[in-house]
């Protein structure tokens, strides 16, 4: 799909997913906390939060179940606390780069793709697990 014509609109979760089980989008210039989206095949994203320094760690992380025909995200549940809730990305407002550079909310700083994985056994996705995500898929 080529994504600067057909726009986010049109975009899926599985478009991000790259080909085997997802893939990580890190948002940039961020300074304060590092910010990711996993995005894998069966449409599912993740939001990871991690503060940086020496004592690096998860902060929190929320799960999804894809974007709206809108592209607004579908998060499975809210976070308890307000800034938890503030930090998810809502919508998806453009498309950049191929798909390699994602904006939400209309916000200057984008998501770009870091890496594609093969699993992600942490989160579910298991080899066995992917192996009958993709005899479903066909």
């Amino acid at each position: 799909m080529n994504f600067e014509e057909g726009f986010a609109m049109t975009a899926n979760a599985v478009d991000f997913a790259g080909a085997v089980c997802g893939c990580r989008y890190e948002k940039e210039l961020e300074t304060h906390f590092r910010d990711c989206l996993l995005f894998y095949i069966d449409g599912r994203i993740r939001f990871e939060r991690y503060c940086y320094g020496e004592a690096a760690c998860l902060v929190f992380s929320a799960w999804a179940h894809g974007l709206d025909a809108d592209g607004k995200i579908l998060w499975d549940k809210e976070p308890e606390f307000e800034v938890d809730q503030k930090a998810l990305p809502r919508v998806l407002t453009d498309v950049q780069q191929n798909g390699t550079a994602l904006q939400f909310d209309g916000l200057r700083k984008r998501y770009v793709k870091t890496e594609e994985f093969d699993t992600d056994k942490p989160n579910g996705y298991s080899k066995l697990k992917l192996f009958w995500l993709r005899c479903r898929k066909k």
